[in-house]
């Protein structure tokens, strides 16, 4: 369909924004690579394989001497499952004692209902909501659609609370929520038959459709068994109500609903909606044991009730001759205005499949395809340095924190534009010494492409402080880039969540502006023991990502997992919090 075409409704929102008094000029933005920016050339797997060779070998040895992807997905340490089955959501050192924090407005706090557990193992704790994802309607900027891993229902089987899928609409721009609980996907919201097995629904992504449809898509899984798939949950009013859940893929169950054995975890799922056409795409992390990793695809040309075949994304360990592997993790698709389907995620870039050359690398990628997600053309967009190990929390995690942290990207399209926006953090610029961290340095970078294939070079965003987890938006030229920062405790460890918002790579050099109202101790919930020390850990799992949509007026709406909980109502704990802010 021709771009004009599709763009029609996007662009009459845009300008009726612009009638009522907003001025916009978008700046121009170079989509050229930098040629004295020492980066990898662009891999494509189906080109030959001298050239994978060639591209392998001219890549810059690493700097930073942390393990690859590869090796952590070896050792497992980046398979979900969210936080561990033997960890507890107790906020210990809070028990008893008075919510520390002010008043939070003007930041939200998007769930109700967070009362203290009766019984369990977390009696007397608020629950925790975490892993936050936000998706506003491109036809109402006034509807958005936010999720999050919601511990808040009681699973009799764990004796404990554990993840289950929870909606938080809005139809008012982000000034009131409604807290929606998606029906029968875990065993504590009813689930039955081949979903009987799920104890926890995690990793929520969100996409909007036409006609109002919301696409709502979790990871499912048992603590006990195998058993474990994705879901797609759709609403067809906004988000206020959701139909039951539509598996889309499943492995360790039988057709009658029980376990069987399986090496296959599915991981990291996300979700995109052709605002057009309604083809919805879901991407995802195949773990094979320790086989591979690949990044999967399917699609739904109904409006979600039925699912295609599963496609590959990622290239296949049979013929391989160099250059990007089957060890991936963190997709992320979206749909362009032409059709074409674009997918970024984590990649091990590597001569052999030992990964064990020195200039093998970790990148990130971005997948396009042109046929409706058919094949796949693969590229190397930039380097990506993963965090350092923390030998006693058994994760990556910054200097000082207890919380697991990754390099995955995330990715913005604008659809006034037609460029891409992709974002990731990592620690080229940290501190080692004798091939051990000294003290990490996570910076935010973007890159931006009009087409999938030709990438700008990658700009920092944000400070010299420690920043991760970042979350990218765009439209009509403006761009936004949201993150959690130390740069306001500097020798602490108390985060906040702030962004950048400028025109285009501008971006990289617009001042940051604090978003959370106080500086906040993310060692709450999710206690861990020190696998070293031995020492109670606090605040080990925070979630794996974050949050942030633009909507047709220019609204911005960062989505981030705060830990004052709700002061005056309850002690800190892990909430999901929003703020509706002016991209100007």
């Amino acid at each position: 369909m021709p771009i004009g075409r599709k763009l029609g409704p996007l662009a009459l929102i845009a300008a009726l924004t612009l009638l009522s008094g907003q001025a916009v000029t978008a700046a121009p933005v170079s989509a050229t690579p930098n040629a004295k920016h020492q980066r990898p050339a662009p891999v494509d797997p189906a080109a030959r394989s001298s050239q994978h060779r060639q591209a392998v070998a001219e890549a810059p040895a690493r700097n930073v001497p942390n393990e690859l992807l590869y090796d952590l997905l070896q050792e497992g340490e980046d398979e979900g499952n969210g936080e561990e089955p033997n960890l507890t959501a107790l906020c210990v050192d809070y028990l008893g004692h008075p919510n520390p924090y002010g008043n939070p407005a003007p930041n939200v706090d998007m769930i109700h209902g967070d009362t203290t557990v009766p019984v369990g193992t977390q009696t007397g704790c608020q629950t925790a909501q975490n892993e936050t994802s936000i998706a506003v309607n491109p036809f109402n900027p006034r509807n958005l659609v936010a999720g999050a891993n919601d511990y808040r229902g009681f699973n009799s089987r764990e004796n404990r609370n554990d993840g289950t899928g929870v909606a938080y609409t809005t139809m008012d721009g982000g000034r009131t929520w409604t807290n929606v609980v998606l029906p029968h996907l875990t065993f504590q919201t009813g689930s039955s038959g081949q979903l009987a097995l799920m104890d926890s629904a995690g990793d929520p992504a969100l996409a909007i459709g036409p006609l109002n449809t919301v696409y709502y898509a979790n990871i499912v899984f048992s603590r006990l068994e195998d058993a474990n798939g994705l879901t797609v949950s759709v609403s067809h009013d906004g988000g206020l109500h959701f139909d039951e859940p539509v598996i889309v893929q499943l492995d360790g169950v039988a057709a009658d609903g029980s376990p069987v054995d399986t090496d296959i975890f599915n991981d990291k799922e996300w979700i995109a909606a052709d605002p057009f056409s309604g083809t919805v795409y879901l991407t995802w992390t195949r773990f094979d044991g320790n086989v591979e990793s690949p990044i999967m695809m399917k699609k739904s040309t109904d409006f979600g009730r039925t699912w295609g075949p599963a496609v590959r994304v990622a290239p296949s360990l049979t013929g391989f001759h160099g250059g990007i592997t089957p060890f991936n993790q963190g997709s992320i698709p979206l749909v362009g205005n032409d059709g074409t389907l674009y997918i970024a995620y984590e990649a091990s870039v590597c001569a052999t499949l030992n990964c064990d050359n020195p200039a093998d690398h970790d990148a990130i990628v971005v997948a396009t395809s042109k046929n409706g997600g058919k094949t796949f053309k693969n590229v190397e967009v930039a380097l990506d340095f993963d965090f350092p190990p923390n030998e006693d929390v058994g994760r990556s995690t910054l200097t000082g924190q207890n919380f697991r942290i990754n390099s995955f990207p995330q990715m913005a399209y604008d659809r006034v534009t037609g460029r891409l926006w992709v974002t990731w953090a990592d620690d080229r610029n940290g501190t080692y010494s004798g091939g051990s961290s000294v003290k990490t340095n996570g910076d935010n970078f973007v890159v931006s492409s009009t087409d999938g294939r030709n990438w700008s070079a990658p700009v920092k965003v944000g400070t010299a402080a420690d920043e991760v987890y970042p979350a990218v938006a765009a439209f009509a030229g403006r761009v936004a880039v949201s993150y959690y920062t130390r740069v306001y405790d500097p020798n602490g460890i108390g985060l906040d969540y702030a962004m950048n918002v400028g025109w285009g790579n501008a971006v990289a050099s617009a001042p940051i502006q604090r978003i959370t109202t106080a500086t906040q101790n993310p060692q709450v919930q999710f206690v861990g023991v020190g696998l070293e020390t031995g020492n109670t850990l606090q605040g080990v799992f925070t979630g794996d990502y974050t949050a942030i949509a633009m909507g047709a007026d220019f609204q911005l709406h960062p989505c981030w997992t705060d830990f004052r909980g709700n002061p005056g109502l309850n002690t800190p704990n892990q909430d999901a919090y929003t703020q509706s802010i002016s991209a100007f």
